[in-house]
């Protein structure tokens, strides 16, 4: 089980979350691979059973970054996976809502996006964690569903 987490971050409040998620799969038995979108290698996308993309909402859109990556991956086939969308926002949700947008028409079986206001604080992170471990069981029930 391989989840590979890709965020774009400004002020380090969406790469905050993206450690959270990365902590909350770990604890599932996920391997996980966590890259700024300034360092990812699309390759390690290829064996993935799930993918988290995050933005901070930027000028009401998702960093031009975070958007470039989604366009360089959609050679690549990744229906089937299970997917997040996450990111901090100051006042509305369309970073999440296009990643979100994106990854379905590829395929990927998408989970609620997940929104924080601003800097995650304790409680917030720990949301992240959660959505971690989410990603696994849904992970570990597509699997249990394909065996059977």
């Amino acid at each position: 089980m391989k989840l590979v987490i890709i965020y774009g971050t400004g002020s380090h409040n969406t790469e905050r979350m993206a450690r959270a998620i990365e902590e909350g799969a770990k604890t599932e038995g996920m391997e996980t691979v966590l890259r700024n979108v300034n360092d990812v290698d699309r390759n390690e996308l290829q064996d993935a059973d799930a993918i988290a993309v995050g933005s901070p909402n930027y000028n009401h859109a998702m960093m031009p970054t975070v958007k470039k990556f989604l366009i360089d991956i959609s050679d690549i086939d990744l229906s089937g996976n299970v997917g997040l969308a996450f990111g901090s926002y100051g006042w509305s949700f369309e970073a999440t809502n296009t990643i979100n947008e994106i990854l379905s028409s590829y395929g990927v079986r998408m989970l609620e996006d997940l929104c924080i206001k601003r800097m995650p604080g304790d409680e917030e992170l720990e949301i992240c964690r959660n959505a971690g471990s989410k990603i696994a069981e849904e992970i570990k029930n597509k699997e249990v569903l394909c065996a059977a």
